[in-house]
C-alpha cells in the first residue's frame, strides 16, 4: 500500500508539472521588451565588444582558472598523501 501511494503521488506531481510547463514559458515573454528582428550587424564596434570580445574573455578566464583549481587540488592531494606516509 505504502509503494501504491508514492506511486500515485510522483505520477500526480509528474502530471501537475506537465501541466504547468506551457504557463511557465508563457510566462517568459514579456510585452514591451525589444526583441532582436534579425543577424547580427558586426559592422558595430559595440556589437563586436559585446558578442564576440566579451564571451571570448569569459571563456578563456575560465579555462585558466579550471586550471589552477585542479593544480591546487592536486598540491593539496600531494601533501596529504606525503603527511600520511
Amino acid at each position: 500500500m505504502n509503494k501504491f501511494i508514492k506511486y500515485i503521488t510522483l505520477a500526480s506531481s509528474c502530471l501537475f508539472s506537465f501541466l504547468l510547463m506551457p504557463l511557465l514559458g508563457y510566462a517568459q515573454k514579456q510585452p514591451g521588451i525589444p526583441r532582436p528582428t534579425g543577424p547580427i550587424d558586426f559592422s558595430q564596434t559595440s556589437n563586436q565588444i559585446i558578442f564576440v570580445l566579451i564571451p571570448a574573455i569569459i571563456i578563456i578566464a575560465y579555462l585558466i582558472f579550471r586550471g589552477r583549481i585542479k593544480k591546487v587540488k592536486q598540491e593539496k592531494k600531494d601533501r596529504l598523501k606525503k603527511k600520511d606516509e
